[in-house]
């Protein structure tokens, strides 16, 4: 990974005032970082990729952005280590519902 890179990304964390940062710009600073700490970043990666699954126009538009957004959610999620904290751990099983009842609106949607 370019180390100019990762730099850019951790003084992009440092300058922002929230707990996650989310939006396009979340995904891509936090898919830098977790190619550097995948034990750190797999949480905020799969939240700012579940997030932009639900809520990214672009998503809405086109069915397999979104399933490609989810998809990549879960494969992140599946690197969240053992000892973190137990939201973290099953965040998602906790969205498990609430994604298939997204899906189900937007299929309706759809038809």
């Amino acid at each position: 990974m370019d180390k100019d890179l990762v730099l850019a990304a951790r003084m992009r964390l440092l300058s922002h005032n929230e707990r996650i940062l989310t939006g396009e710009e979340g995904m891509r600073v936090y898919r830098i970082l977790f190619a550097v700490s995948p034990q750190v970043y797999a949480y905020k990666l799969a939240y700012v990729l579940r997030e932009l699954g639900e809520t990214d126009p672009r998503a809405a538009r086109d069915p397999e952005v979104r399933r490609a957004l989810l998809e990549e959610a879960r494969a992140v999620a599946a690197r969240i280590p053992a000892d973190a904290p137990a939201h973290q751990r099953r965040m998602w099983e906790y969205s498990t519902a609430e994604l298939l009842d997204i899906e189900r609106r937007l299929g309706r949607a759809e038809r």
